[in-house]
Formats: C-alpha cells, sequence, structure tokens
C-alpha cells in the first residue's frame, strides 16, 4: 500500500466519522450562551466546515471517551448523559454524563494547556451551556472537566444552578424557537455581528 493511500483512507474514514454536524436540524444548548441571531443564521444555513475541524471534533470525542473510561473506573462516573428534547425536538442538548453525587458532567477539550481558564471560573459559553443542562435537567450542580490536548492537563470547575439565568435561558430558547417558526432573523445580541447590544 502506498503512503498516500492509507493517509487518504485514514484521511476520509476520520471527516466521515467525525461527528460533527455542519447543519443541526435543532437548536443546541451547547450553544446557547452564543449571539441569538447567530444561532438563528447557523441553524437556518448550516455552516461550513474544514477537513481540519473535522479532525478536531474526532479526536475530541474520543479524547471525551477516554476520560469517560477513567472516571468509570474511579467509580465517579454513575450514569450515561441525560438528552434534552424540547419543542417537538426543535431544542435539543445532552449532558455528557452523571457524576457520583447527581452533577452533570460536562467535557471540554482544549488545543492547549494555555488555553485552560487561569481563574478558576467558567467562560460565558460554557457556564450558559451547563446552566440550560441544570435548568432542564432539574439538577442543582455541575461538574466541567477540562482537558489539554497538547499535555493532558486537567481541570474541573464546579458551578450551582443559578435560577435567574436558568429562567432568562428560557426565554431566550422561546424567542429562538419563535423567530425559527416565522422565519424571522432576531435582533444580534452579542454587539458583533450586528446592530444589536450585548446580552449576557
Amino acid at each position: 500500500m502506498l503512503d498516500r493511500e492509507l493517509q487518504s483512507a485514514l484521511m476520509n474514514w476520520s471527516v466521515l466519522h467525525s461527528g460533527h454536524e455542519t447543519r443541526r436540524p435543532y437548536i443546541g444548548l451547547s450553544q446557547i450562551g452564543n449571539c441569538e441571531l447567530a444561532q438563528y443564521e447557523c441553524y437556518m444555513g448550516g455552516e461550513r466546515v474544514t477537513p481540519g475541524q473535522h479532525l478536531r471534533s474526532l479526536i475530541s470525542f474520543e479524547l471525551e471517551a477516554a476520560l469517560i473510561g477513567r472516571l468509570r473506573q474511579i467509580g465517579l462516573y454513575v450514569d450515561t448523559g441525560e438528552s434534552i428534547c424540547l419543542y417537538d425536538g426543535l431544542v435539543q442538548g445532552h449532558t455528557d454524563g452523571v457524576l457520583r453525587g447527581g452533577d452533570v458532567l460536562e467535557i471540554k477539550t482544549l488545543p492547549r494547556e494555555a488555553y485552560l481558564p487561569q481563574n478558576g471560573r467558567l467562560s460565558h459559553k460554557d457556564y450558559f451551556q451547563v446552566q440550560a443542562y441544570m435548568h432542564y435537567t432539574r439538577r442543582r450542580c455541575a461538574q466541567v472537566v477540562y482537558l489539554a490536548r497538547d499535555t493532558g492537563m486537567l481541570l474541573a470547575i464546579g458551578a450551582r444552578y443559578h435560577a435567574p439565568t436558568g429562567e432568562r435561558i428560557a426565554e431566550r430558547v422561546e424567542r429562538l424557537v419563535e423567530a425559527i417558526r416565522e422565519v424571522r432573523a432576531p435582533a444580534c445580541n452579542c454587539g458583533r455581528c450586528g446592530n444589536g447590544k450585548r446580552d449576557g
């Protein structure tokens, strides 16, 4: 076998099985902290994905599975992820698991250890994601485990459910659902992709 054939076969399989969805037929709760206009446009038109993005998605899923395997072996991973399905499937989410004690598990892989949160606080996007998961699964605590792909360094950051944030998320979800059903783009609320104002 030629090396080019081997590389081509591996690349083609990896892209085909990366798990990266170029167009989701639903609003993903993992992105609920993003701008409403950006989410609407992604739902309506999908996104262009490079082979590199497919490869990064695949390695992230593989590392996530390996990390869940570790958590199982040490007795901390007690149940598989929970699926969230709202508005007849138009809004969906899926947690990465349930930890001993009932905490929601979310796993994030990052390219470099230098990108790990330095202040012990979740990013806006990650915070909104786990708050959405807790709101809809009625769980009260979550753990986000970060894994740096370059060094294998791990960092866990916990979060407690914050009811006012959960309600804001539910309102945002309702606005997005209404916008999609009416085929009416919502206002930008990040201040970067339109002329709307920023809404944390």
